[in-house]
């Protein structure tokens, strides 16, 4: 049976939330029943939401992660980064060079190849964001580990998403690309992003001061997101770093901004819940039969880079015990951003991408199945979590 686009979307959220119910009853967090309910109904087990349908609807995708991201941008307040002091970014700055710098290590000592090395090490910067995004918020966390969790998430997918350009953009060179090409591409990858989501920032919090009620804020939130994904994928640029960038510019602008993320969860829910679903349902159980001793590598040398570089930060900036003992093992997820970045690498070196998309892909599977677990635990400890379970 051919499914419709419409009648897929309808029995993606369905399910997902029957999932998320079901995996809550068990203790379990709901984004990880979302990803149980993709990956059982898709591809790798019943077919039910075939590969054809992952493509048709990849567009829910780019609108989904859009508003984690927008909402994790939301988390880049300077007001608030001020009160907490620079030892957050650079808690942010070592776990992320903690997991680069031993990932790159270790995948060049396995494969003698630096392109390789330097593009895995990018990669592995990256944290979901939506998975601890909802993770909080089922849980109502809050405290001084999920303040700090919250800005290092948006810290590492900044410097991620700007570190693998520049890296892969040092790796088309050295390939063969036109030189000049290559730095246009990486000046309007970078500087196009910045321009794009200011922009759209600034007339979100323009546009606010003139709204006549909450429900307009709603339209036009929603809207500028639209537009600014819209005119990212026209110019051929990455959306992500776009949406994180107008919510950063619109929480730092807007008068309003605790109103624009209230009214903001009462429509992105449904894009959540279908995000992580599918999210699930593109996870391929067979590739962890092709993880290899390079895949291995991966899987153990991130976590143990980020714990110690969270960890060592930390510890040596004064931040409080529970930040220092529990930051690190929260940091574990990975999924949207990564995957993102491999589909990057796949679409101009097809070879190269299949060495890496093995890596990451498979590692996935796992990080996605413990992370969620991984990071409420770390809630845990640190006394946050105010949820009656």
């Amino acid at each position: 049976m051919q499914l419709n686009e419409l009648l897929s979307v309808g029995m993606i959220i369905l399910l997902g939330l029957l999932g998320g119910k079901l995996s809550h009853r068990v203790k379990i967090p709901k984004v990880t029943g979302y990803m149980l309910t993709g990956l059982f109904f898709g591809p790798s087990v019943l077919g039910l939401i075939s590969s054809g349908t992952l493509e048709n609807i990849q567009l829910i995708n780019d609108i989904a992660l859009g508003l984690i991201l927008f909402a994790i941008g939301g988390e880049i307040e300077l007001q608030h980064l001020r009160a907490m002091g620079r030892k957050v970014i650079y808690i942010g700055l070592a776990e992320s060079a903690g997991a680069f710098v031993l990932v790159t290590a270790l995948t060049f000592l396995l494969t003698g190849d630096w392109g390789i090395a330097v593009l895995l090490g990018s990669i592995s910067i990256a944290t979901a964001p939506g998975v601890t995004l909802l993770v909080i918020r089922e849980y109502r966390s809050r405290g001084p580990l999920t303040d700090t969790l919250l800005a290092v998430v948006a810290i590492n997918n900044v410097l991620c998403l700007v570190v693998f350009r520049v890296f892969f953009s040092g790796f088309s060179i050295m390939s063969g690309e036109p030189t000049w090409d290559v730095v246009l591409m990486l000046l309007k990858e970078l500087f196009a992003s910045v321009a794009i989501g200011g922009v759209v920032g600034a007339i979100i919090t323009f546009w606010e001061q003139k709204i006549d009620d909450l429900s307009e804020l709603l339209l036009v939130i929603v809207g500028g997101l639209l537009l600014g994904i819209g005119v990212a994928k026209s110019m051929g640029i990455s959306h992500l770093m776009v949406c994180l960038i107008i919510g950063a510019v619109t929480n730092n602008l807007s008068m309003m901004h605790r109103l624009v993320y209230a009214e903001l969860r009462q429509t992105e829910m449904p894009f959540y819940i279908a995000f992580f679903v599918l999210s699930g349902a593109s996870l391929h159980l067979d590739s962890l039969t092709h993880l290899g001793l390079l895949g291995a590598a991966y899987l153990v040398a991130r976590p143990i880079g980020k714990v110690i570089g969270a960890r060592l930060a930390a510890r040596k900036f004064g931040a409080d015990t529970v930040v220092t003992q529990n930051l690190g093992m929260a940091l574990l997820p990975q999924a949207g951003v990564a995957i993102g970045m491999v589909m990057s690498v796949s679409d101009s070196h097809p070879e190269l991408g299949q060495v890496i998309a093995t890596v990451i892909l498979s590692s996935v599977i796992i990080y996605e199945g413990v992370g969620p677990f991984l990071t409420r635990l770390s809630l845990s400890r640190a006394g946050e979590v105010h949820l009656q379970e």
